[in-house]
């Protein structure tokens, strides 16, 4: 063994002693709240660089004794990862072989391997050259969670493949399969949708379900006893029953229901120039879900309701309201406007319209008013202090100020110190923001700011 050999091996070994010295103190609950989150974000880089050690390492041995797969045996057997994982791990690497800017932020850990396989995918469906000189890309793989940084690099790849994303949608679609097998005494239902008709199934079981809830709800307040609230059905039940309605043609045959809205509205969000043709590269998307191909949105408009946003700087214009709810064109416009939950990124139909200033402080119901908030996401506003904040016109969600003072919430120790919660659990919810019926005082409503563009009916 060499002396170079032997120090590399003193110096892990010594970087293991302080960690765990380190997780002893946490766990004894010596360190502050501030400085945890100051060496969790330390140990983002940390991580980031042991997985590009692992990865090249794995590579190395590989090479040297003809393994011929890699490195996939090595990383398995010696870093503990499944085959998956490590074949992608390895896939990435080899892409990031073609992206120096990209392999310098990862090796320096200021990319983590997750957002660095999410940049590879895109290379391999554009360019590695294109990728590795975007900038604003590379930029946000520094700063956004794996999850919000998927959606920035699927709508950036659409943007930026030739044929915008139809081949990956076609490809979607020859993978589209459902399997339904009895296992034991169930029967097991299992498949993968595309996109398009994922949402849209998704849509129908989720307002089928939401009037099952309604019912148990109605039984509950009828019987009034605790039998009831221990036969609610849980939203995994709701929706199986949902499923069953929806086949059995229990759902009326019309295209709407008694308040005339569409069985199932998935919205698109869409630059007017990919609708018209004249910007084929412009945004659209399912928010929530991801970017789709224009093909798919002129299919969609064939049997569909279009509906005009108008935008000034990525402001939407809006009418006043008067109503404590979000109106429908409201609702669609947080949707085009933020995308999902500005806390976790849930997707749109998880959501609620929450009110960012009181309503009863500010009586408008106004878009800037508004943010979308999933259930969870919601009560960590309304029990636990989290905050909306607006950065770069972007809403986001933060956790409480620690040296704020807890506000009052709606749950109470009980006499064995746990807590109990006045409502019968979380579970998911119809969004607050709901279509509501016209409203009655027209005359009180806010200033109309601009007529929709003559392409959408009125």
């Amino acid at each position: 063994m060499l002396y170079s050999d032997l120090m590399f091996i003193k110096a892990f070994e010594s970087f293991d002693g302080d960690l765990s010295r380190l997780l002893d103190a946490v766990r004894s609950g010596e360190v502050r709240a501030d400085h945890l989150k100051d060496l969790m974000a330390a140990g983002r880089s940390v991580e980031a660089k042991m997985a590009v050690f692992q990865t090249e390492a794995a590579r190395l041995i590989a090479l040297r004794e003809r393994h011929g797969d890699g490195g996939t045996s090595v990383l398995c057997d010696q870093a503990g990862k499944s085959r998956f994982q490590a074949r992608r791990s390895l896939a990435t690497a080899e892409k990031l072989d073609e992206m120096p800017e990209l392999r310098s932020a990862v090796d320096a850990g200021e990319v983590s391997l997750t957002n660095a396989e999410s940049l590879a995918r895109a290379a391999q469906k554009t360019a590695p050259e294109a990728v590795d000189s975007a900038v604003d890309l590379l930029t946000k793989a520094k700063e956004l969670s794996p999850d919000r940084f998927g959606r920035e690099v699927d709508a950036w790849t659409q943007r930026h493949q030739a044929d915008h994303g139809h081949r990956d949608y076609l490809n979607q679609r020859r993978q589209r399969y459902l399997r339904i097998r009895k296992e034991n005494d169930m029967v097991r239902l299992d498949g993968r949708l595309d996109l398009e008709f994922g949402t849209r199934l998704a849509a129908r079981l989720q307002r089928t379900a939401e009037a099952l809830r309604r019912q148990d709800d109605q039984a509950a307040r009828t019987s009034g006893g605790s039998d009831a609230d221990e036969d609610r059905r849980s939203w995994d039940q709701l929706q199986a029953d949902a499923l069953d309605q929806l086949t059995s043609g229990a759902e009326s045959k019309d295209r709407s229901d008694a308040r005339g809205r569409p069985k199932a509205e998935v919205i698109v969000v869409a630059d007017i120039g990919v609708l018209t043709g004249d910007n084929p590269a412009g945004r659209c998307e399912i928010p929530g879900v991801g970017p789709v191909p224009p093909a798919v949105l002129q299919r969609l408009a064939c049997d569909a309701d279009l509906t005009g946003i108008l935008f000034h700087k990525g402001k939407p214009l809006y009418h006043g309201a008067t109503v404590r709810t979000a109106t429908k064109d409201q609702w669609r416009a947080l949707i085009a406007r933020d995308g999902g939950c500005i806390g976790c990124g849930a997707e749109p139909r998880w959501c609620q319209a929450h009110h960012t200033v009181p309503y009863a402080q500010s009586r408008r119901t106004g878009i800037d008013e508004l943010a979308l908030v999933c259930w969870r996401c919601h009560h960590n506003i309304h029990d636990h202090n989290w905050r909306v904040t607006l950065k770069d016109g972007k809403r986001a969600l933060e956790p409480p100020d620690p040296l704020a003072p807890p506000s009052p919430t709606h749950s109470h120790r009980t006499s064995n110190g746990s807590t109990h919660r006045s409502d019968s659990g979380p579970r998911p919810t119809k969004p607050r923001a709901s279509p509501d019926p016209p409203n009655p005082h027209p005359a009180r409503a806010g200033p109309v700011t601009q007529k929709a563009p003559a392409l959408f009916p009125t």
